[in-house]
């Protein structure tokens, strides 16, 4: 592979960048930067198996991984081959050179595809992702409709630790949410699995060996309750570990509704209603992530000189029980990123028919998993989440 492509993540060896006809081959053209490319390799006849003659090029344009936050486009002067009639080769055959990166007839990486499947896995939407890569919605639902081609896993082995990822895909799979299966140690996904439903999943994994399954010690999941019968019978070696972003979602997602409960009680159009509508990022953000020493004028307040420390303490002094579902969303962060077992204790000590509503269920549910996360403390880095 020629210099300079690594950048690039370019993986085919006969790649090269086309300094022959291009003085600048890496060009950026402002919106999108064009990477000109050449590829030229010795190619036997797929007939005779003699090689065969070069007969000129053709340019093909694909998509490739963005660089520099830019699209990026890869114009690759692709070998044209040819193989003429003769005692060995019955009839003409034609052929090209064949790019690694890129699938037969497509025009779109593997690695771009790869990063879209990963992105599936986050909140956003198929449309929001289609943006953020340079392609179209329906470029996506054909990547999600074909993810378990893309993998081919080893069905005598799996890591020592795994992590199931959920992520929307729609009608393009037998249900609306699929699953990645993944080596929680070093982040690479080992397959898609196209359902998350019990028994496509508990058909799944007897794919594979018994004593591959037996070697699994910690399985990485989300709080969907129907995964623990199904990990019990399928790894009964393996420890559940709570995944950190899907508990800390949990209080998150109910501490925003409390919000809008207050902004509903306040009424709309009133100072606490925009206050609490403009600042809503401050109040879902962690206190440590907060601006305690830096002042800015704040329009909503009259234009008073306030840190982000100082706004929230006024939003909150608007609801009680906006203040209250506030105290417990940080105080469970922090017994999170400390791995403070005792204040997780303390915090899930509370009655929950003392809380706001939409943070009973929260209660409930945090209890029910509470060993799990206990047992998250013994791992710091294994997360399934962004």
């Amino acid at each position: 592979m020629g210099n300079g492509l690594s950048p690039l993540r370019i993986k085919d060896r006969h790649l090269e960048l086309d300094i022959k006809h291009f003085k600048n081959p890496i060009e950026d053209q402002g919106n999108l930067i064009v990477v000109h490319l050449t590829q030229s390799y010795p190619h036997h006849c797929p007939l005779c198996g003699q090689l065969m003659s070069k007969n000129g090029f053709k340019t093909v344009r694909s998509l490739g991984p963005s660089l520099h936050y830019k699209p990026t486009i890869w114009s690759i002067r692709k070998q044209k081959y040819i193989c003429k009639p003769s005692e060995d080769c019955p009839k003409t055959v034609t052929d090209f050179a064949k790019v690694t990166d890129l699938k037969y007839r497509h025009h779109i990486a593997l690695a771009v595809k790869q990063r879209i499947m990963m992105q599936l896995s986050t909140n956003e939407s198929q449309t929001d992702i289609a943006k953020s890569f340079g392609v179209s919605d329906w470029t996506v639902r054909r990547i999600i409709s074909n993810l378990d081609q893309i993998f081919k896993p080893n069905y005598h082995w799996l890591p020592r630790h795994i992590a199931f990822d959920d992520f929307k895909s729609g009608r393009f799979a037998p249900s609306d949410m699929s699953m990645i299966l993944m080596n929680i140690e070093n982040k690479r996904t080992l397959d898609i699995i196209l359902s998350r439903r019990s028994r496509y999943l508990y058909n799944y994994f007897l794919r594979y060996d018994r004593s591959a399954r037996l070697a699994v010690q910690t399985v990485t999941v989300d709080l969907y309750t129907p995964y623990r019968h199904l990990i019990h019978e399928l790894f009964p070696h393996a420890l559940i570990i709570a995944d950190h972003f899907h508990v800390v979602a949990q209080a998150y997602r109910a501490l925003n509704k409390i919000r809008i409960k207050a902004m509903n009680r306040a009424g709309k159009g009133t100072h606490q209603w925009r206050a609490l509508k403009r600042f809503w990022k401050l109040i879902l953000t962690p206190s440590a992530s907060l601006k305690y020493d830096n002042y800015w004028s704040r329009r909503n307040f009259h234009y008073a000189q306030l840190t982000d420390v100082e706004v929230v303490h006024r939003l909150l002094s608007y609801d009680d029980d906006l203040r209250q579902a506030y105290r417990y969303y940080q105080d469970l962060i922090l017994a999170i990123n400390h791995r403070d077992q005792k204040e997780l204790n303390h915090l899930l000590a509370i009655k929950w028919t003392l809380l706001p509503q939409p943070l009973q269920k929260v209660q409930r549910t945090l209890r029910i998993h509470k060993a799990e996360i206990i047992t998250s403390f013994k791992y710091d880095n294994y997360t399934n989440g962004p």
